[in-house]
């Protein structure tokens, strides 16, 4: 019988304690879509404010390629033509053509730069995702400031 009054202390030591979570807390965001539901204890508008970030990135590296880059690019593949047909021809090295003004410099950063947007296009269907999780938020949480002051 000991033995049993043991086991039984035992096995309550073990079990974990219940989570104290505000039943306000849980019950505020009930009416909410859980796509669009948002978690408590987080800041939205911080949330809203990176994916602005993002997306504006987004688009000056897509505005950058474009527009201001574009006409590079596309005289770098007349040329790209253009050696295809002479790739019998010697390779002039050591020209002045374009390197005095920094051209292919120029090239050299269009190319490294195109396509450069599409890492931060993702932040785009995100930032529309948080602005709307954020309306609820401040939605949300202006109701139960007014609850309070009640």
């Amino acid at each position: 019988m000991a033995s049993n009054s043991k086991d039984d202390a035992s096995s309550s030591a073990i079990q974990p304690a219940p989570e104290t979570v505000p039943s306000a807390e849980i019950s505020l965001f009930n009416n909410v879509p859980w796509p669009v539901r948002p978690s408590p204890g987080i800041n939205y508008n911080f949330v809203a404010i990176m994916y602005i970030a993002g997306s504006s990135l987004a688009i000056l590296f897509y505005t950058l390629e474009k527009v201001i880059l574009a006409p590079l690019l596309e005289k770098q593949d007349s040329n790209d033509e253009n050696s295809l047909v002479g790739s019998n021809e010697s390779i002039h090295v050591g020209g002045n053509d374009d390197t005095e003004e920094g051209g292919d410099q120029w090239k050299e950063f269009a190319k490294g730069m195109e396509g450069m947007y599409f890492i931060f296009v993702p932040f785009i269907p995100c930032l529309l995702w948080s602005l709307i999780v954020r309306y609820y938020w401040l939605k949300e949480t202006t109701v139960s400031h007014e609850k309070k002051d009640n």
